[in-house]
């Protein structure tokens, strides 16, 4: 006789790739958010579908709870990354007044996050499963098919604070992760160790970040790749930096979850 096992995360799996299909078309982008909560029933899902909506009444959403996995699920249709973000920070909002929130909320678009399949569908799912019970802050999601071309960063920053913080988080994940002081110094380890990826403040002493892309970009072209984080936020600044070879450009105060996300991004690109 045949034995049926209710596998709750493949049934899980299945009901996440349907409300997908339905917002999702080929070529098209599609926003997807899971967050780990509880006691979440239909009077919830239609207050915060009004809720979401009273924020971007022309964003097409559909909020569901995939249920006994404890995820709260809202897919978007032909909405980017960044939209996905913003619209994660208004869900975060409702979730966290109504208690309801119970661990990480994870934030993927595709394709930006990867391809949409199956399989970066259950990386997903487990990814927010995994989630529960740690911060309450928002991880954007990576597909892990994606070869990571990055391994070693340095990061170039006169504060402390900020380059311990970034260093810690980096290092956490798995990347090999070397500091500079100043401009100089960023530069001589650079010419030392060569890293995959340098993350730059423009703010640097002796040798300011816009020198240290410059030098990077001339010399070691094939080599360097740069990401921008600083506090200045003038379109001057961003532009020239772009010119110089810059890669990438975040401005503080950032979210470590974006620059892990572009770090990600940028080194999909280097396969």
């Amino acid at each position: 006789m045949a034995v049926l096992v209710h596998d709750p995360i493949q049934e899980a799996i299945f009901q996440l790739a349907r409300r997908v299909q339905v917002s999702y078309e080929e070529g098209a982008s599609c926003g997807i958010i899971l967050a780990p909560c509880s006691a979440v029933n239909q009077k919830v899902l239609e207050q915060l579908q009004t809720f979401m909506s009273g924020f971007e009444p022309e964003m097409p959403l559909q909020c569901f709870y995939l249920d006994p996995n404890g995820l709260l699920g809202v897919v978007l249709a032909e909405q980017k990354l960044i939209d996905t973000h913003y619209a994660s920070l208004v869900l975060k909002e409702f979730v966290e007044r109504q208690g309801l929130l119970q661990g990480q909320m994870v934030v993927a678009n595709f394709p930006e996050s990867g391809e949409l399949t199956e399989q970066s569908l259950s990386q997903l799912l487990h990814t927010a499963l995994q989630a529960k019970g740690v911060s309450r802050d928002i991880h954007l999601f990576m597909n892990q098919g994606v070869q990571q071309g990055i391994s070693s960063i340095l990061i170039a920053d006169p504060d402390e604070v900020s380059r311990e913080f970034v260093k810690l988080r980096l290092e956490i994940n798995g990347y090999k992760v070397e500091e500079a002081r100043d401009g100089s110094e960023a530069l001589e380890k650079f010419e030392k160790t060569r890293p995959n990826l340098v993350i730059t403040e423009l703010n640097l002493p002796i040798l300011d970040g816009y020198q240290l892309i410059d030098k990077i970009k001339r010399d070691y072209s094939s080599e360097g790749k740069v990401i921008v984080l600083t506090d200045k936020q003038l379109p001057k600044s961003m532009d020239r930096a772009f010119e110089l070879g810059a890669s990438d450009y975040v401005t503080k105060p950032f979210s470590i979850s974006e620059l892990e996300w572009r770090i990600k991004k940028l080194g999909s690109r280097l396969r």
